[in-house]
C-alpha cells in the first residue's frame, strides 16, 4: 500500500501519544427552558480548546463508541488563516505549526504545514471511532489526494470513498470555475447506509423523508400527524400531532390509546398515515416544516393511481434525479382503510435505500443556505461565520449513518452546524442522538454555543420563526493536565484521575463502581481494580487495607502510595501493587 512522506512526518507520528491528558472543566449546563445550571447531567457537549488536547480528554469516557464522526478542517487554500500549535519537540514543527497558515513561503511547506497539523488528530479519532462508526470529511480540491492517501494509511481496513458534492451555483469567471467540494467517507467494509432513512443529494431514494421509524405512542407522541391530500394529488397541509391535541384540549385518553382519526381531513382531502403490513401505525421520518417544504420546493411526487378498485390510491416518493422511480410489486402499495381511507403500506421486510450515491447536487447543500440559515439565528449580526456548511447537508450525512442513540463528534465545530443537524433530527424521528462539539477559537462560546442555544429555544419572529428543536448541552473549556511530568498534578479532583487510571488499566469507558469500598474502580476482565488515593497524605498497601477489599475477582490490581506487604505474599493472594506515581517528598 503507497504511504505519503512529508517534510516533519517522523516527527507527528506518534506525537498523539505524547499529548497529555488534560481534564475536561464543565463550565455549565443549558436546558430547553433557558435554564443555566451547573449541571444537568447532558451527554451533549461543547469543548472549548485546541481539538488535539480536546480528543485525548475524551479518550477515557468514549474510545470505541463514537459512531458518526463528522469533520469540516481548513481546506489549506492559501487564503484562510489557521493556527494549531501543537508543541511538537522539534523547532522546525514549532515554528510551522505555530504560525498563521497562508500564502507566504513555499506552496510545499504549506502543504506540509497541513499534513502535521492533521496526521495526529486523524489518530486520535481512529481511537475514539466505534468499530462499525464513519468519518465523514469535508475537504477541498486543494488537499483531496493528499487527504485520500493519508487515510488509506491510517485506516487500512476500512473503505475509503470520495463523494462529490455541489456547493454552489458557480460564478461567470475565466478558467476553471470550481462549483463543487467533496465529502470523504471512512467507513467498514461492509457499509450499508440506513435503510429508508438516506436523503443524499437529488439521486434521492424514494421515500426520503416519508420514511418509517419504529412507533411508540408513549415516547414519540409528537411524531404522530396526518398528511392531507387532495383528489388532484396535491399535498395540501399537514394535521395536528397527538402532542398538539394534547396541548389544546382535543384529545383527552391515554396516548397509548390514540386511535387512528381519519375525520381530521379538510373537506376535499385525504388523510394519509403510514401504516405497516400487520396494520401497526408508524410515523412519518421528517418533522412536518421539513416535509412541507420539500413539497413546495418540488421534491415529492404524489401520484393518483390510474387502475384499481379504489379511486383514492396515491403514490407519495421523493424525486430521485428528477424521474419518478417506478415502484415495484412489494416495495410500496397504497391500499384503502377503514373506510376506504388510503394509507401508505410498506412490506414488512422493505429494504428500499441502503445506498449512498457518489455525486450529490442538491441546492439546499449550497453553502449559500448554511449562510442564509446563520442570518436568520442571527439576524442582529448577519456576517458571523464565513462559509458555514449547510444543515441540510450534515443532515444528510447523520441521516445515513446514524440511530436513535448513537454518539456524533465533530472536533472542528464552527459555527455548530454539525449540532444543529443532530437537534433536528432527534426532534424529526424522536431520537436521542448525542454531540460532541469542539472548537478552538474565541467564537466557541459567542457563536458555537449561542447557536445552539438559539437551535433549542427557537428563533425568528413572525412568518420567519423557528420552532426549537429541544435539548441540552453542557459547556466545558479545557483544565489542568492529570500528570505534571511523571507525576500526577494534585490539583486536579481524585474522581477525574481514578477515570484515568482506569482507562489506562482497561481501554474501557469508566463509570464509578457500587461498593463498600470508595477506592474501589471496578472489575474487568476478571481483574479487580483499586486507587487508594489521597491528595493530602500517603497511603500504604497493608494488612488493615486488605481487610476492606471485599469485592471477589480473580486478580487485584491495587495502586497505593507505598505497600509493606512482601512482594511473595501478595503473589499468593492475587495481588498486584502499582505505585502512584506522584512526587511523595512534597507531601
Amino acid at each position: 500500500m503507497p504511504t505519503l512522506e512529508w517534510i516533519g512526518k517522523e516527527k507527528v507520528i506518534n506525537h498523539h501519544q505524547e499529548v497529555p491528558f488534560r481534564v475536561l472543566d464543565r463550565r455549565y449546563s443549558f436546558d430547553e427552558n433557558g435554564q443555566h445550571t451547573e449541571d444537568n447531567g447532558s451527554e451533549n457537549m461543547i469543548i472549548h480548546g485546541d481539538n488535539l488536547d480536546a480528543l485525548k480528554a475524551l479518550l477515557p469516557r468514549y474510545e470505541g463508541r463514537v459512531k458518526c464522526i463528522y469533520i469540516d478542517p481548513p481546506y489549506n487554500t492559501g487564503n484562510e488563516g489557521w493556527v494549531y500549535n501543537d508543541n511538537v519537540n522539534d523547532p522546525k514543527i514549532k515554528k510551522w505549526l505555530g504560525e498563521v497558515v497562508g500564502k507566504e513561503g513555499e506552496d510545499l511547506t504549506r502543504h506540509d504545514k497541513w499534513l502535521c497539523m492533521m496526521y495526529p488528530r486523524l489518530k486520535l479519532l481512529q481511537k475514539l471511532l466505534a468499530e462499525d462508526g464513519c468519518l465523514i470529511i469535508s475537504i477541498g480540491h486543494h488537499e483531496l489526494n493528499n487527504l485520500v492517501t493519508l487515510l488509506r494509511e491510517i485506516f487500512g481496513s476500512k473503505q475509503i470513498v470520495t463523494i462529490t458534492v455541489q456547493t454552489s451555483g458557480g460564478k461567470p469567471s475565466g478558467g476553471f470555475n470550481y462549483v463543487h467540494e467533496y465529502l470523504i467517507f471512512v467507513v467498514p467494509m461492509d457499509f450499508h447506509a440506513n435503510a429508508l432513512d438516506f436523503c443524499g443529494g437529488n439521486n434521492r431514494t424514494p421515500f426520503e423523508g416519508l420514511t418509517l421509524s419504529t412507533f411508540d405512542k408513549t415516547q414519540r407522541p409528537n411524531q404522530t400527524y396526518p398528511i392531507f391530500i387532495n383528489d388532484q394529488g396535491v399535498l395540501v397541509g399537514v394535521g395536528k400531532s397527538l402532542q398538539d391535541q394534547i396541548n389544546d384540549g382535543t384529545y383527552t385518553g391515554e396516548k397509548a390509546d390514540f386511535p387512528y382519526d381519519y375525520s381530521v381531513a379538510p373537506q376535499g382531502t385525504v388523510a394519509v398515515w403510514p401504516v405497516t403490513a400487520k396494520g401497526k401505525q408508524c410515523v412519518w421520518r421528517q418533522i412536518p416544516e421539513r416535509l412541507q417544504s420539500d413539497w413546495k420546493k418540488g421534491y415529492i411526487k404524489i401520484s393518483k393511481n390510474k387502475s384499481g378498485n379504489n379511486q383514492n390510491e396515491f403514490s407519495v416518493q421523493y424525486l430521485p434525479s428528477g424521474v419518478i422511480k417506478k415502484i415495484t410489486s412489494g416495495e410500496l402499495e397504497v391500499l384503502g382503510h377503514e373506510e376506504g381511507v388510503p394509507t401508505l403500506l410498506f412490506g414488512d421486510n422493505q429494504t428500499v435505500g441502503g445506498q449512498v450515491p457518489t455525486i450529490w447536487a442538491e441546492k439546499s447543500f449550497f453553502t449559500v443556505n448554511g449562510t442564509q440559515t446563520l442570518k436568520e439565528i442571527f439576524p442582529e449580526s448577519p456576517k458571523k461565520f464565513d462559509y458555514p456548511k449547510s444543515v441540510s447537508l450534515i443532515e444528510s450525512v447523520i441521516q445515513a449513518i446514524t440511530k436513535d442513540t448513537d454518539i456524533v463528534l465533530d472536533s472542528f465545530a464552527g459555527s455548530g452546524t454539525t449540532a444543529h443537524a443532530v437537534l433536528n433530527m432527534n426532534k424529526a424521528d424522536g431520537g436521542h442522538r448525542k454531540f460532541i462539539l469542539v472548537e478552538m477559537m474565541d467564537y466557541a462560546e459567542s457563536i458555537t454555543a449561542e447557536r445552539v442555544r438559539r437551535v433549542i429555544r427557537g428563533y425568528g419572529e413572525g412568518k420567519n420563526a423557528v420552532e426549537g428543536t429541544g435539548g441540552s448541552f453542557s459547556y466545558y473549556e479545557l483544565g489542568d493536565p492529570l500528570l505534571i511530568g511523571e507525576n500526577l498534578n494534585e490539583a486536579v479532583e481524585p474522581e477525574k484521575i481514578r477515570e484515568y487510571i482506569w482507562f489506562m488499566e482497561t481501554k474501557t469507558p469508566y463509570t464509578p463502581a457500587a461498593g463498600d469500598s470508595p477506592y474501589y474502580l471496578g472489575q474487568h476482565n476478571d481483574t479487580g481494580y483499586y486507587f487508594y488515593y489521597e491528595p493530602q497524605r500517603i497511603t500504604v498497601l497493608d494488612y488493615d487495607f486488605l481487610a476492606t477489599v471485599t469485592e471477589k475477582a480473580g486478580g487485584t490490581v491495587i495502586y497505593a502510595d507505598r505497600c509493606s506487604i512482601d512482594d511473595s505474599k501478595l503473589s499468593q493472594m492475587g495481588i498486584v501493587f502499582k505505585k502512584i506515581p506522584r512526587d511523595i517528598s512534597r507531601l
